[in-house]
């Protein structure tokens, strides 16, 4: 009996111990815990330095929230990556986080940074111009805009650079110098950032490089799939830019003109007559048809020189993956839209139809 109680005296001093030692545990954890929060909330509420210092922060597209803030890390303007992770996370930030320009200030406080960056509360750079290049746009177009924004001085220059410019990309090196537009094709519609005075080499240059980005990404990898090259993708891709206007027909419009390849007929496109006649007309008539030009697809056979436009990434998709469909003939219904056939007849009701509308 005797040992019976020395044995339950040890077990409760042992218990007594664990508890003591558990409860004092505890305590710390809350002390540490508290500590933490105290200095996360002091952390986020003072100011960055004591100096007034102005500080240029760029959110490139297609970032998230953790590369923004190992930049913001890695420029000092954020010191400590886990508070600042935690609070981006626990507000849910994020979600409205946009490519730009932000004008930052040392004596913010990384709490006003967050707020600003992770909202897409955008500044503008005044030595930063953005412009939007749209699909089909072709490099006289691109010229123009870019001009107009104050990027390009002379319109020509551009144009000119273009042809005759030094470019090191491997998609280029099949296209032959001689042609009308080498570059044509090539410069990727996107929402592009240029300093002021970037020159007209530079901005081709990133433009080129956006296309070689979709390219190695994207167009790569399926063109295993097509025994066309390249450039006879991307002048395809062109074709459907400029005759499909909804993103579901993009795929159907480029089989057409497969299928018309494949049975050795003219594609007959008249957005091919548009550029070689150089013009957008609202209406072509048959002396335009006839024009003698290697892009017009309605006086020869085959595909035109090179693209007519520059593509966007849907259109260049579509080229690569064409719709499972017999058709050699769409008419445009005047609302985006098109009626498709593989019977001369329907296409002719069609056209017949829409003229006595």
């Amino acid at each position: 009996m005797n040992i019976n109680r020395k044995s339950g005296g040890v077990m409760d001093f042992i218990y007594k111990k664990f508890f003591k030692s558990l409860l004092i545990m505890f305590f710390i954890l809350i002390f540490f815990t508290l500590f933490l929060y105290m200095d996360y909330k002091k952390y986020i509420n003072s100011p960055i330095s004591k100096s007034k210092k102005q500080e240029i922060f760029r959110v490139e597209k297609g970032e998230n929230r953790n590369e923004v803030i190992d930049k913001l890390y890695k420029s000092k303007i954020v010191k400590n990556k886990l508070f600042a992770q935690f609070y981006v996370r626990s507000k849910n930030l994020g979600k409205n986080l946009k490519q730009g320009v932000y004008i930052l200030n040392t004596s913010m406080t990384p709490l006003e940074v967050f707020e600003k960056i992770f909202n897409g509360k955008i500044d503008k750079d005044p030595d930063v111009i953005f412009v939007t290049i749209p699909e089909g746009y072709t490099i006289k177009e691109i010229a123009e805009k870019l001009n107009k924004e104050g990027l390009v001085n002379d319109i020509n220059s551009f144009i000119k650079e273009c042809q005759t410019g030094k470019f090191d990309y491997d998609f280029l090196k099949s296209i032959p110098q001689s042609r009308q537009s080498r570059l044509e094709g090539y410069l990727f519609p996107d929402t592009y950032q240029f300093k002021k005075g970037t020159s007209n080499h530079e901005i081709i240059d990133k433009m080129l490089s956006r296309f070689n980005e979709i390219y190695k990404s994207a167009v790569f990898l399926e063109m295993k799939n097509t025994n066309y090259s390249l450039d006879e993708i991307i002048t395809i891709s062109s074709i459907v830019e400029e005759e499909a206007k909804l993103d579901i027909e993009r795929p159907i419009i480029a089989k057409v003109f497969y299928n018309r390849l494949q049975k050795n007929m003219k594609l007959e496109s008249c957005a091919t007559v548009q550029y070689a006649l150089g013009t957008h007309k609202s209406v072509l008539y048959y002396k335009d048809l006839e024009v003698d030009s290697p892009y017009n697809t309605y006086k020869y056979i085959g595909l035109p020189q090179g693209p007519i436009c520059n593509p966007g990434k849907n259109s260049i998709m579509a080229a690569l993956n064409p719709a499972d469909v017999n058709y050699i003939y769409f008419v445009s219904k005047g609302d985006g839209s098109h009626y498709f056939t593989n019977s001369y007849d329907e296409f002719l009701k069609y056209k017949k139809m829409l003229k006595t509308n």
